[in-house]
């Protein structure tokens, strides 16, 4: 977290604050933006997969718990910002869940985060600076780089 500069965070946090403010929804809202923008994505979700329509997620409580637990994880890396052994700990065993258990590809991070900057425009509009936005892009580049690097090592092993 050495590459986010203090305005990076202060971006962060200020978007964080309005977007956390209602996590089940806002998760939900990440959860069901990933299956209609990138649907390949439901095959990781045993309960999720045969989901066609967007009724069926917007009722459906398995989303909406998953979307929370997103949002906690973001929460904490971002109530961490300043502390990267924390914030590396928890990526570490994000990575090593996803991969060992889930059998998720990490590409599909980068799909999440796309999500994840696509929905903060939408409930945001133009509360979410171009300023914000590089600085979520920072965030998220140097969360995908390192659980990337924890899926290659994993790999090696």
């Amino acid at each position: 977290m050495a590459d986010l500069t203090a305005a990076d965070k202060e971006n962060i946090n200020e978007v964080w604050c309005k977007i956390y403010a209602n996590p089940e929804e806002s998760g939900k809202t990440v959860v069901i933006s990933l299956f209609t923008t990138y649907p390949q994505t439901k095959v990781y979700f045993k309960n999720f997969k045969n989901m066609d329509t967007l009724e069926e997620m917007q009722v459906h409580p398995g989303i909406q718990m998953h979307g929370k637990r997103v949002m906690g994880a973001l929460n904490h890396v971002i109530e961490n910002l300043n502390n990267w052994d924390v914030v590396s700990s928890a990526l570490t065993d994000l990575a090593k869940r996803h991969q060992d258990v889930h059998e998720v590809e990490v590409n599909n991070f980068q799909l999440l985060f796309l999500v994840i900057l696509s929905v903060f425009k939408e409930a945001l509009g133009a509360q979410f600076t171009p300023g914000h936005r590089k600085s979520w892009e920072k965030l998220f580049s140097i969360t995908y780089n390192f659980l990337d690097s924890q899926y290659t090592k994993s790999d090696s092993k």
